[in-house]
């Protein structure tokens, strides 16, 4: 549930919060526990139940009555609000009544202090309204389970609750004055902040007066903005001055890389050095900074509660001073200055980043924090289409696409559940048959693959299903399963099979949580192969999901270097008629790049092998001309070694770096430092077109002169970009465009990007490839690709290049 935060009312110097925050920040004690409580259920069953009570109470009791109080402490005015469950009117008086649904061991446990606190906050305000002397309180306990209810009931005066409520304010006031102060002193400094740097580059100021007018228009606004343009601070600056025009309360800086992540923190401390003192925090994924030692001891399973995590034990009882200590250091939190204020206070350092994260401006994270169904912050975000006062700056956000629909598809195997399975004692009844029933309902579903199903000449059994809507079957078996387990892992905390169980729970919970968006845009399959059965459910076309998400915020901006077509990308993102679109120039000089077209040669799949030799040919006309760094992309793997051996051999004192799957990240930094400033050596890294070199690197100036590019970037044919392809094309026969062409040359843009890096660099670009050639291709090529050499042959290849070198 997103919270409703404090805010501060400059006009009248009061703070607005609600009864639910103030007890939650005053009272909120005890362990960390982030284990699935199944909240949803948790919260239907407390409604019935609350609307049951009073429905049953009489004509004494009135329910949902709404309370407000307005309290002066140490110069601020406090109003707070909320409705109590109900007020019953008695001979006496009044009784204030709170009804709390409970289950197992807290229903034999005395209430919460929290509990109590809310009870007690709504009898002091009615104590005020009616000018009382005292007034009962009642706490309510139901039993969830079997509907038994237990009372506990209070006597107040009127003195002892207005003392009581002046030491609860107090424990919320230097909140309070932060918030003050943040409205009062930073946000006024933002409205007008400085630059920080002494003049615009070409590009930079149209990108920030379009983009502040879509802040105030509330629009998406796309920016396809090359290097050079300075993006991250064109994005964050007038995204900074709108928080301090009050068009916004807080700023989403959302990124797929840490480069990018290390990129907007830079630019944020640059505008807090220029005067503007905001505060930003970096949001690192919780297993990065994980400090439970169970954790990393390899123990799986749901650990962040107080019985398995030191970190997690007692968390709310340091909490609030390890974010006072923060807030009082500095102005930016990375990673490590947060691990470090964890440690000293022995808590949880991702939930730290949170909490702290409600103090900052700038938060600056995943994209998935905002638009994963599952682990987006709701903190901050409620239901979709739910409004909040924020601004959602998208990096790279060529990205975007693809990651959007890896975020709301979702895959489950019948192995998962037959490899639990065959570790479960047949004397645990419960659990045993809760697995045989939901392992019957997966095996059952070869039925629905009858019309497709084969063996292959090794007898293995292959078969797919595919359909537009859900198999009702599958779907409540899921949900009785997740019901069940929920209910055995409750009783069985300690069992061996508890982690692993816990494990595949959340799985199964992921996959019914994207199956509530599922629509026409969506596509159910089965696919049996390898003796195992998959079952997936596959977000096609994720822009309706992207526009209702994008509701969130006031408004979005979405940019990249790369972001073509613009047509293609406001509309699988979810621009519709809230699209304010620009594609801005490159800065640097055009006759800084050669881009030649080796169009005499094929790379379709058919033609690589015959052609090895021809590609060394090309990679050498593209290099002699000078010694230097330089990137060869290519379209597989398997093309890589090719070519790779051919040139090896005949060019053997060349040297020779090459990319191999699943390199470390330690590997990967060693592979880019590799290329160092000019040394008048010859160097070529031979890299795969779309991976991890592909993009996201750095190399200026010398440390990189040219990339040869091989292929048109297409991704690897597969049933599911066949799939994306049929569904576009029902729309408007644009289906392998959106599938293959527009992906493909994304990565093409990427890489050919790695080259003019500054200003200063002077560099090459070789695309080898025949559809180059074709308008097709041509079309796609950015503005400041001038003067393009269309080559014949390796001759004139090497001709073109050559002539660049010369002229500069």
């Amino acid at each position: 549930m997103r919270r409703v935060r404090m805010k501060y009312i400059e006009s009248n110097c009061s703070i607005e919060l609600s009864v639910r925050e103030l007890c939650a920040r005053a009272f909120l004690s005890g362990d960390l526990d982030k284990r699935p409580h199944s909240s949803l259920d948790a919260m239907r069953v407390g409604a019935e139940i609350h609307k049951k009570i009073q429905n049953e109470a009489g004509a004494t009791y009135s329910p949902e009555v709404q309370l407000v109080n307005t309290f002066s402490y140490d110069g601020i005015y406090y109003t707070v609000s909320g409705r109590a469950d109900g007020v019953i009117r008695t001979a006496d008086g009044f009784i204030i009544d709170e009804i709390k649904s409970v289950r197992g061991f807290d229903f034999l446990a005395p209430p919460r202090d929290i509990f109590v606190a809310q009870m007690k906050c709504y009898a002091y305000f009615l104590a005020c309204r009616e000018e009382l002397g005292t007034i009962g309180g009642r706490i309510s306990y139901v039993n969830s389970e079997n509907g038994k209810i237990k009372y506990f009931n209070y006597r107040y005066s009127f003195e002892e609750l207005r003392l009581w409520y002046r030491d609860v304010i107090s424990r919320i006031s230097t909140t309070a004055k932060f918030i003050k102060h943040r409205q009062e002193e930073l946000l006024p400094v933002a409205r007008n902040a400085v630059f920080p740097y002494g003049e615009l580059r070409e590009g930079q100021e149209l990108m920030i007066r379009e983009w502040y007018g879509s802040i105030k228009r509330g629009e998406r606004f796309f920016a396809c903005a090359p290097t050079g343009i300075g993006k991250t601070m064109s994005a964050l600056y007038p995204a900074v001055r709108a928080l301090g025009a009050d068009m916004a309360d807080k700023i989403f800086y959302l990124t797929a890389k840490s480069s990018t992540r290390r990129e907007a923190y830079r630019a944020a401390g640059m505008i807090f050095e220029a005067g503007t003192h905001l505060r930003t925090v970096v949001l690192s994924a919780k297993e990065q900074v994980c400090l439970c030692a169970a954790r990393i001891s390899g123990k799986s399973g749901d650990i962040c509660n107080g019985r398995e995590c030191e970190f997690a034990r007692g968390y709310y009882d340091r909490a609030q001073q390890a974010v006072f200590e923060l807030l009082s250091r500095q102005g930016g939190f990375t990673r490590r200055i947060i691990n470090e204020v964890a440690l000293k206070y022995r808590v949880c350092p991702y939930e730290l980043s949170l909490d702290l994260s409600e103090y900052c401006d700038i938060i600056i994270c995943d994209y998935n924090y905002v638009f994963d169904p599952t682990v987006y912050l709701r903190r901050y975000f409620g239901e979709m289409g739910e409004r909040g006062r924020y601004l959602f700056l998208v990096d790279e956000a060529h990205n975007l696409p693809d990651r959007a629909r890896d975020m709301y598809s979702a895959t489950l195997r019948r192995s998962q559940f037959e490899r639990i399975y065959a570790h479960i004692d047949p004397e645990q009844k419960d659990i045993d048959l809760v697995f045989e029933r939901m392992i019957m309902a997966l095996r059952a579903s070869r039925r629905l693959c009858k019309d497709n199903l084969v063996k292959t000449e090794h007898g293995e059994e292959r078969g797919f299903y595919m359909n537009s809507s859900l198999p009702e079957g599958i779907m409540s078996e899921l949900e009785n399963f997740r019901q069940e387990c929920d209910k055995w892992l409750r009783k069985n905390k300690e069992s061996h099979l508890a982690p692993e169980i816990e494990n595949l729970l959340s799985e199964v919970r992921r996959y019914l949580t994207v199956c509530e968006y599922f629509d026409e845009r969506f596509l159910f399959y089965i696919e049996i192969s390898g003796g195992d059965t998959l079952f997936k459910v596959y977000c096609l076309d994720p822009s309706y999901i992207m526009d209702v998400l994008q509701n969130r915020a006031v408004a979005t901006a979405l940019f990249s270097a790369t972001l073509a077509p613009m047509d293609y990308f406001t509309d699988v993102l979810g621009g519709g008629d809230k699209a304010n679109a620009i594609s801005l120039p490159s800065p640097f000089d055009t006759d800084n790049l050669c881009v030649a077209v080796a169009g005499y040669l094929s790379t379709r799949y058919e033609d690589r092998k015959k052609n090895i030799n021809r590609y060394v040919s090309a990679i050498a006309a593209s290099i002699c001309a000078r010694a230097g760094n330089y990137i060869v992309y290519f379209p597989s793997y398997e093309v890589l070694r090719d070519v790779s051996a051919a040139f090896v051999k005949k060019y053997p004192d060349v040297k020779i770096i090459a990319q191999r799957r699943d390199m470390s990240a330690k590997e990967r930094e060693e592979f880019i430092d590799s290329f160092k400033e000019d040394t008048g050596k010859l160097r070529i890294g031979f890299c795969v077109l779309g991976g991890s070199f592909g993009e996201g690197i750095d190399l200026p100036g010398s440390r990189l002169i040219g990339t040869v590019i091989f292929g048109v970037g297409l991704p690897g044919l597969s049933n599911e970009k066949n799939i994306i392809k049929e569904h576009f094309d029902t729309r408007d026969n644009c289906g392998y465009d959106y599938a293959y062409t527009f992906p493909g040359m994304n990565n093409v843009l990427q890489a050919a990007g790695r080259v003019i890096r500054r200003e200063e660099d002077r560099g090459i670009v070789v695309l080898v490839d025949d559809r180059y050639t074709e308008e097709k291709y041509r079309t796609l090529f950015p503005e400041h690709w001038k003067n393009i050499k269309y080559a014949t042959n390796a001759s004139f290849l090497a001709e073109s290049v050559k002539n660049f070198w010369e002229k500069v």
